[in-house]
């Protein structure tokens, strides 16, 4: 059985996670196939836009398998938050924008795939949180770091050290998810989102994301020199003068080569 389903339609890669009968609890073999999803769309220039979805109704996902953590050892513990954290910075370093869909629960490692997505549209029956501390270990795919800097240190301790859950409207409040919609529409409103962000020219847009994302570690004037040399080198692009040609002619675009 595989515990990833792949498929690719009009430029939108998806990544379903597909262990249902384990409320897709990561285990080494799910993150495997996860990485080699991953290792596929970075190589294929075609793909605009990544969305990441579960099946099952319950969750999407609830984390590390407990079933297998409590028969972990130390050293091996060690190589399980090497191979999740790889899998966390392949979201993370993914040359398109990345979509999460998440429903039901999504707790320790589904809430660290959050943390990473570019985008996070939630059902109304999302329950997110990391309950690591209630198991008597902490986050071992970067959310020590990814959390904290998505909604501050402070809250990002208060999450962490009660291990809590909390609501789509919560995690709204927070930045952790930007969209919320029943849960039957789930599925239908990621796919939309992500149609918008293929349907603009890919150059620019791996550019934008790739701006975005470094300079946020940068000093202002190193982000102010990255973007101005970014921006120069998307008007030697078909992209960019396709668009600006179907502006000015007031049609819809062709579609983009990705040149």
């Amino acid at each position: 059985m595989s515990y990833i389903i792949y498929n690719k339609q009009n430029h939108i890669a998806r990544i379903t996670l597909n262990r249902p009968e384990a409320m897709n609890a990561f285990n080494s073999e799910l993150i495997g196939e996860f990485i080699g999803a991953m290792e596929t769309i970075e190589n294929d220039v075609d793909v605009y836009c990544v969305i990441i979805d579960a099946n099952g109704e319950k969750a999407f996902s609830v984390g590390g398998d407990i079933k297998e953590e409590i028969k972990t050892t130390g050293k091996a513990a060690m190589e399980f938050g090497k191979l999740g954290k790889k899998c966390v910075s392949s979201i993370l370093n993914c040359r398109v924008p990345v979509i999460c869909a998440v429903h039901g629960f999504c707790l320790g490692g589904g809430m660290e795939v959050v943390l990473v997505s570019d985008l996070t549209v939630a059902a109304d029956n999302l329950k997110i949180g990391m309950p690591t501390i209630k198991l008597g270990t902490i986050p071992g795919w970067g959310s020590t770091k990814t959390l904290a800097d998505a909604v501050g240190k402070a809250k990002a301790k208060e999450l962490l050290y009660t291990g809590k859950m909390i609501s789509a409207e919560e995690a709204y409040g927070m930045g952790l998810v930007q969209f919320i919609v029943p849960a039957e529409e789930l599925n239908a409103a990621a796919t939309k989102l992500a149609e918008d962000i293929a349907d603009k020219a890919p150059i620019a847009m791996k550019t934008m994301k790739s701006c975005i994302d470094k300079g946020w570690e940068m000093s202002i004037d190193e982000a102010f020199d990255m973007e101005t040399v970014s921006f120069a080198g998307c008007y030697d692009t078909e992209d960019k003068f396709e668009a600006m040609s179907a502006f000015l002619e007031k049609r819809k675009h062709k579609e983009y080569k990705y040149k």
